[in-house]
């Protein structure tokens, strides 16, 4: 056979290359079978996680009428209550008034009070007569004071102004309490000078000119309705000329005496 290697020992250089060359050749291979087993496992991996997670899409299920399940109920709604009628509020109960027995007080809503003139138009220096009436408007018979101290008349301007009074001048603590029978009335006359008047009856007194005034009566709290009455200038008065003064002062105003059986 013929021999092609040497048999004397080869340089250090050359063993050192083959090593490093060995080495490198099995780093190599190392990497590459690192690599491959990588990926083959990360390959394996995702194909497991993608076969066993379940499906997250919900197959909608069929709406189902009511009744058409035997197993299923249809829950039946009770009837909507009506709301009941809001109740009335209670009004505050009326008193009714005391039953008025015969003989008792006759209260103001049982009476009735008015003026009359003796005429409905007067000349400056005429004396009006004036009558105040006061009748039993109730059921039942009772009794009331209508003396002079508490029925009064009074005359007013149209512009509500109190011109006069029969108790300015003439005060008078009389009492006449008076036994009403039901409709029965009680009649008081009082005459009028003319001249003006307040209460306490000041001084001077001045005489009422022409125009159109009202007369009112009033028993206690109780007012009568508005008579009204004119008066006119003398005919020897030119118009718009105050009449003049009298020369004597008036007598005072007295209430004449209710007719007898009143």
């Amino acid at each position: 056979m013929l021999e092609t290697e040497p048999h004397h020992p080869l340089p250090p250089e050359i063993y050192r290359r083959r090593r490093f060359l060995a080495i490198g050749v099995g780093a190599l291979a190392l990497v590459i079978v690192i690599a491959i087993s990588v990926v083959v496992f990360s390959n394996s991996t995702g194909g497991d996680s993608t076969a066993t997670q379940p499906s997250t899409t919900a197959t909608p299920a069929a709406t189902q009428l009511p009744g058409a399940n035997p197993e299923v109920k249809t829950p039946i709604l009770p009837p909507a209550q009506q709301s009941p009628s809001p109740t009335p509020t209670p009004a505050s109960a009326v008193v009714p008034p005391p039953v008025l027995k015969e003989g008792d007080d006759c209260p103001d809503s049982t009476l009735a009070v008015k003026g009359i003139t003796n005429q409905p138009n007067y000349v400056v220096g005429d004396q009006p007569k004036f009558t105040m009436v006061v009748t039993n408007i109730g059921l039942v018979a009772c009794k009331r004071d209508v003396g002079a101290a508490v029925l009064a008349a009074y005359v007013y301007g149209l512009d509500n102004n109190r011109l006069w009074s029969n108790l300015d001048c003439a005060p008078s603590n009389e009492t006449l309490v008076k036994q009403f029978n039901p409709g029965e009335q009680v009649t008081t006359e009082v005459t009028w000078t003319g001249m003006g008047s307040a209460a306490n009856c000041p001084l001077p007194r001045q005489p009422i000119g022409p125009g159109t005034y009202n007369l009112v009566v009033q028993l206690g709290n109780l007012r009568s309705a508005t008579v009204p009455f004119t008066l006119a200038a003398p005919a020897n008065v030119p118009a718009g000329e105050a009449p003049p003064a009298p020369t004597d002062a008036p007598p005072p105003e007295v209430p004449a005496p209710a007719p007898a059986g009143n």
